[in-house]
């Protein structure tokens, strides 16, 4: 049985067939949002249901077209979008003097774990 109980002092527990792991909030936030983005650009980009979408944008903007078509490349505009649209939800993973900075190296960040998780999905389902 899986389950999930939130600590208010920054801890998750996730309980697993009886083992407990704690994982710190903001990891766990930053796992989560990473694995959506990756989701959400392999399901824009390589699922049947949005086939007609990309083939109707690509014939009115072919630029747009084509970023509708590649899951790395949208993953950049939802991570941006994401972690602003989160904010104050996102872990920020270094803390500078100056948070257009912070948002910065917390978009990279967030890209860089989504497209390690897009490529073993993309594996898996291209196996199967």
């Amino acid at each position: 049985m899986v389950g999930s109980v939130l600590y208010p002092a920054y801890v998750t527990i996730i309980r697993l067939k009886g083992a407990c792991l704690m994982v710190s909030n903001k990891i766990f936030t930053f796992v989560m949002i990473s694995m959506c983005i990756s989701t959400i650009s392999l399901t824009i980009t390589k699922n049947k249901l949005f086939s007609p979408l990309r083939s109707l944008v690509r014939k009115r903007f072919n630029w747009l077209g084509t970023l509708l078509s590649c899951p790395y490349c949208i993953s950049h505009w939802l991570a941006f979008f994401l972690v602003i649209l989160f904010y104050h939800y996102t872990p920020v993973i270094m803390v500078t003097d100056l948070v257009f900075l912070d948002i910065i190296i917390t978009i990279f960040a967030t890209i860089s774990l989504a497209t390690i998780i897009t490529g073993v999905m993309y594996f898996i389902i291209k196996k199967f």
